[in-house]
């Protein structure tokens, strides 16, 4: 990156900051500054907008043009006043089924016609009673007639012209005010007044266009005024000066334009202290997984990118997670097809999903695992003489423990990189040590198992190169500083290593855990497939079907759930640690316009 600082006189600061808008190279440093209130009042806009976007996108829009000319402002009124109707509808609805339900068991009457009878003297009287209180002797002592029995209960009235009494185990209720067709007339209505809003809605979809086109104009006028409002004032208000930040790439056509322009400007390459944004640079591969990088943080602009470094094993370690290989080709598969008919930007994801389902079928078969199935457990003549080959529960255990170890150790390296890089190879000592002497004891341990070898685990070889890690990493831990105090410090390291290394590598057993787990559930669910189909032809394949269907779905849920997070926390917990990774840069975010394709 390369830093500048502009100098405009306030007459030509709009002007400039157009041009530098149409140009799109340049960060600008828009620290420390308050959102003011117009800047609230058009980010309020751009949220009501994007708001409407999101529910206009899942509606319908008719096959039509557009005739009726309306503002972005009008749409989103309109759809916000039809969405506050259409609550409304709905919650009349829902209170005219709850009284239909109530009035329901008493059929159609016309209420009118039982308010005369009663001006009469002819009063007409609204039981219920449960079935066991109900008497049948009842039709013939009293006056009544049922209406209807439903839930239990019995509804019936009772013409009552000179007082006649009922048993108390009868309930008297009151009157409806209204009966169950009115209220099925009136959930009609409400019905239809929502079919109107919702054809009206999926009309207002064909605004989108020009919603989004309106989003952007606010966006960019957003974008300007806090980029005004980034520059400091001085010499009475007369001169702007402003901070920014330029890839190296572009760094000369940035300066053609400034000497175009006659601007006064300062440039010089950014120092690491410098509180740059970031620009990953990654190829192909790491780029794939620079969203996952993205969920923790981004590194500072002095450190190294630990995207391409952490980014194999995180492929490693979903295949070991998942452990299937026919769940990984279904993975496969599946991203492969869907690819045809995605979008661009959502390509990479595929890809991504394509590399991880490969990595689950290398494990899968490393294993001999098929759909919870073990391979070595099943009688197939052309696998015979390669069974030997699968890796049994003991190996992967150890694997998962290795596969650990060596990013850790990795981790270290990349450590020891940034901190040369950075500062220089003073600092980098004490850990390069640390890697010395963790490497050497596999490596004299194999070595000493021949009987014949010198090169013995701790032997005079071995025990010399221990010494020289050991002064580095006792004494080069803080270069510059007083001995005694790196002494210290140095103890207090070794400590840390010995405790954090041990705990650091047993976190890495939970890949073996999870592998297995998911073998072990998708084989529960075969031989619940199977063992649970009754003996009927047909029926027996619908079941085993049905929960093989059913149960690997849950799995391949549960299952790559795990084998993302679990990989995550190891990224983000063992290996940035070990890599001394900081974190909290600031992404690369030009002043630019923006635009949009519309379809």
């Amino acid at each position: 990156m390369y830093k500048y600082n502009f100098l405009i006189y306030h007459r030509d600061f709009d002007d400039f900051l157009r041009k530098l808008q149409e140009i799109g190279v340049v960060d600008i440093s828009r620290e420390n500054r308050v959102v003011d209130e117009s800047e609230k009042e058009i980010l309020d806009r751009i949220n009501g907008i994007s708001t409407t976007i999101k529910f206009l996108e899942n509606r319908v829009a008719p096959i039509q043009e557009i005739t009726l000319h309306l503002t972005a402002n009008e749409v989103v009124e309109r759809v916000e006043q039809l969405q506050r109707e259409r609550e409304q509808f709905e919650n009349a609805i829902k209170k005219a089924q709850k009284e239909l339900a109530e009035v329901k068991p008493w059929g159609n009457f016309d209420l009118e016609l039982v308010k005369k009878l009663i001006e009469r003297g002819i009063s007409i009287r609204f039981f219920i009673a449960s079935e066991k209180a109900f008497k049948e002797e009842w039709l013939n002592e009293y006056p009544i007639e049922v209406i209807s029995q439903t839930g239990g209960l019995f509804y019936f009235v009772m013409v009552n012209f000179s007082g006649e009494t009922i048993p108390d185990e009868a309930q008297e209720v009151r009157i409806p005010q209204f009966s169950a067709k009115q209220k099925e007339d009136e959930i009609k209505h409400y019905e239809e007044k929502i079919a109107e809003i919702d054809k009206e809605l999926d009309f207002l979809a064909l605004y989108i266009d020009t919603l989004k086109e309106e989003q952007t104009q606010l966006t960019n006028q957003l974008d300007f005024k806090m980029v005004k409002s980034s520059a400091v004032a001085e010499a009475d208000n007369t001169l702007m000066v402003l901070e920014g930040w330029v890839p190296e790439n572009l760094n000369n056509q940035v300066k053609k334009f400034l000497d175009s322009e006659s601007v006064i400007y300062i440039s010089s390459k950014a120092e690491p202290h410098d509180n740059a944004p970031v620009l990953l640079r990654n190829n192909k591969f790491a780029k794939l997984f620079e969203p996952i990088s993205k969920l923790f943080a981004l590194p500072t602009y002095a450190e190294l990118d630990l995207t391409p470094f952490f980014a194999p094993f995180f492929m490693l370690f979903f295949g070991f997670c998942f452990g299937d290989a026919g769940y990984g080709l279904l993975f496969v598969i599946g991203a492969t097809i869907y690819k045809f008919k995605a979008k661009p930007e959502f390509k990479p994801i595929l890809t991504l999903i394509q590399l991880l389902g490969l990595a689950t079928v290398l494990f899968g078969a490393l294993t001999g695992t098929v759909f919870g199935a073990s391979l070595v457990e099943l009688d197939i003549p052309a696998l015979q003489n390669f069974k030997s080959y699968f890796f049994d529960q003991d190996k992967m255990f150890k694997l998962s423990l290795i596969l650990g170890l060596v990013q850790i150790v990795f981790g270290m390296c990349v450590k020891a990189a940034n901190l040369w890089i950075q500062y220089s190879w003073k600092h980098a000592i004490s850990t390069i040590s640390w890697v010395i002497l963790i490497i050497s004891m596999p490596i004299f341990y194999f070595l000493g198992q021949d009987p014949n070898s010198s090169l013995k685990l701790f032997g005079n070889v071995h025990l010399v190169i221990l010494g020289i890690a050991g002064i580095g990493i006792m004494f080069f831990n803080s270069p510059g500083k007083n001995p005694l105090f790196n002494f210290g410090l140095g103890l207090w390291d070794t400590y840390n290593m010995a405790t954090g290394l041990l705990g650091d590598t047993l976190s890495y057993i939970r890949l073996f855990a999870l592998g297995l787990s998911s073998g072990i559930l998708g084989s529960v669910f075969n031989s619940l497939a199977f063992g649970m189909a009754p003996d009927t032809p047909v029926l027996k394949h619908i079941v085993i079907i049905l929960i093989l269907f059913a149960g690997h779905s849950i799995n391949i849920f549960m299952s790559a759930l795990g084998s993302l997070v679990h990989p995550m926390r190891l990224t983000f917990v063992e290996f940035y640690k070990n890599a001394g990774f900081t974190g909290g840069g600031r992404e690369y975010n030009p002043f630019r316009k923006k635009s949009i394709d519309l379809q």
